[in-house]
């Protein structure tokens, strides 16, 4: 699943035509509906599903049951595929092949390079490939150079790209000392095999089973990497699932427990509610009304439960709340989206909640929907909220990122930059800067101050930059150029001078932003100064520019 464009997507089995499909979602009728694209053919095949902010990525693989061994020549296939916002539709732009390997799990994500990088399970050792800057011409695959990865057949691994780099997470089950969940990275742009020396983000006998799922969060001072796992532990009182969180400034990880044994969950998934500032994990527990059912501890399913925690204070104690419940048979399978929710990052979701599981019994999908985001159990702050108002308080501030973001040049008139990772602004050659936000949910408010939080990069500027209004919303991150720009109007804000590598909250005119709630508000950004400034795009994790709105 993911988020795009204000709209939840899925790619769901569909049974007429008996393949996978890309299916919309409808908030208000809390209903699927069928676009008709094909996203795999194949029966029998799992998915795992990136999208950029440009590209929707699926890579689909054939897979094997749990503690089974790979098998060869069943390839696995990385569909790409464009967006119109327009038409609402995915149009499929090629298909490439990832390994040639049926396999129990197969994750990918992007580097901020432009690769992606994709890892699983292969003979007992963790396996990796990656793709050139272009994200669609793949090497030759590869074992992870450590020895630590030599791994038990019911091992598996995930990738997660934070902080300029790409990590793997693996778990190993080998009947030693050595058990444990295990982690390294690669620095983007270093060569495949530049791998770090692995650390056991927990370790021991039983502390380990092949279930993870990874998130990252961005923040000002620092960034945290969590993971959702599964441990074979046996005793009651012991975790079963837990979180892993490794706390990137430290470079030290810490465990805290999601349940026990004794609660008999499985089959976990964690997402960050940045705007509730929340971190919600999703996990199959036995049914209401009875402690065990038909080994929900294993795979059988039972009933979706959700345990969350502050961001800033995890602590899992807190009762469980019930989610997806099917009265007549049992619910398994969570999943959901790889982005943060409501976050101020390339990864924006900026959607509520929506997760989605399956009853194998009727071979139907179920799912949980929340349009607000926030906390199960409270009156949560509206999307987008980052700072929640105070008791009794008559104020709330959000964030909206930016949903599309580039820059033109008169130096390269007929050429589209959607995909950099720089947003120029200078005088000569001209270059004008265009950022697009969602402000669709936000009709009816009262708006008591705007500013545009940018930051810059490698180039700074002793000039200003004027930040205008534009009419026309019709433009798009991919098809903008030079000559077909649109004009730029009535100016609301000025930024200068600047420095290198450094983030700025500008102030904006309250009644030229307020006109544009409730639609999409199209800004353009130009200089009289020639020493032109290079702002960062939402194409660099955690640096999107971002409207932050305060109403009262």
């Amino acid at each position: 699943m993911w988020f795009n464009d204000g709209i939840w997507w899925g790619s769901l089995w569909d049974t007429a035509s008996s393949d996978f499909h890309v299916f919309k979602f409808n908030g208000t009728t809390s209903s699927w509906a069928d676009t008709g694209v094909v996203t795999e053919t194949r029966a029998s095949s799992h998915q795992d599903v990136l999208w950029d902010g440009n590209t929707l990525y699926v890579a689909s693989y054939r897979f094997v049951n749990d503690g089974l061994p790979s098998e060869p020549n069943f390839p696995t296939t990385m569909r790409r595929y464009s967006y119109d916002p327009v038409a609402k539709k995915y149009t499929l732009l090629g298909s490439e092949t990832i390994n040639n390997q049926k396999v129990e799990v197969l994750t990918i994500d992007k580097d901020s390079t432009g690769r992606v990088w994709a890892t699983w399970q292969q003979g007992n050792r963790i396996f990796m490939n990656a793709t050139a800057t272009d994200g669609k011409t793949w090497g030759t695959p590869f074992a992870h150079p450590a020895s630590l990865s030599n791994v038990s057949v019911d091992d598996t691994s995930a990738v997660i790209a934070f902080d300029g780099k790409m990590g793997v997470m693996w778990s190993r089950q080998v009947g030693d000392a050595t058990d444990g969940m295990y982690w390294s990275y690669h620095v983007d742009g270093a060569v495949n095999n530049a791998w770090t020396t692995p650390v056991a983000a927990v370790k021991g006998q039983r502390s380990a089973d092949d279930h993870m799922n990874l998130k990252w969060l961005d923040t000002t001072t620092s960034g945290k990497v969590f993971a959702a796992v599964k441990t074979s532990n046996t005793s009651a009182s012991l975790p079963l699932i837990q979180l892993l969180a490794l706390d990137t400034a430290a470079a030290s990880w810490s465990a805290h427990t999601i349940a026990t044994v004794a609660e008999c969950p499985n089959r976990v998934i964690v997402l960050i509610d940045e705007a509730a500032q929340q971190i919600r994990t999703f996990a199959t527990y036995p049914k209401p009304g009875s402690t065990t059912n038909a080994g929900v501890c294993t795979s059988s399913g039972g009933a979706i439960y959700e345990k969350s925690t502050p961001l800033n204070n995890i602590n899992f104690t807190t009762t469980k709340t019930a989610r997806i419940v099917d009265a007549d048979q049992y619910v398994h399978n969570v999943t959901s989206t790889k982005q943060n929710l409501n976050s101020n990052t390339s990864r924006t979701a900026n959607s509520g909640l929506l997760v989605l599981a399956d009853v194998n019994a009727t071979s139907r999908y179920w799912h949980y929907y929340d349009s607000t985001g926030g906390a199960g159990g409270t009156t949560p702050p509206p999307t987008g909220t980052t700072t929640p108002p105070p008791t009794g308080g008559t104020s709330q501030t959000v964030t909206v990122p930016a949903s599309a973001d580039t820059y033109v040049s008169s130096g390269a008139t007929a050429t589209n930059f959607g995909a950099s990772t720089t947003l120029g602004v200078d005088a000569s050659s001209v270059e004008n800067t265009y950022l697009k936000f969602d402000l669709s949910a936000y009709a009816g408010r009262t708006l008591q101050s705007a500013a545009l939080r940018l930051g810059s990069g490698g180039n700074s500027s002793t000039g200003k930059q004027n930040i205008k209004l534009v009419a026309d919303d019709t433009w798009t991150e991919s098809g903008i150029t030079y000559n077909n720009r649109p004009a730029l109007g009535t100016s609301i804000g000025t930024l200068g001078p600047t420095a290198i590598n450094t983030s700025y909250d500008v102030p904006l005119t309250v009644g030229g932003v307020a006109s544009e709630l409730g639609q999409q508000l199209s800004l353009g950004m130009d200089s009289s100064s020639s020493d032109g400034l290079d702002l960062n795009s939402k194409e660099v994790i955690g640096k999107a520019p971002t409207l932050v709105l305060t109403f009262g």
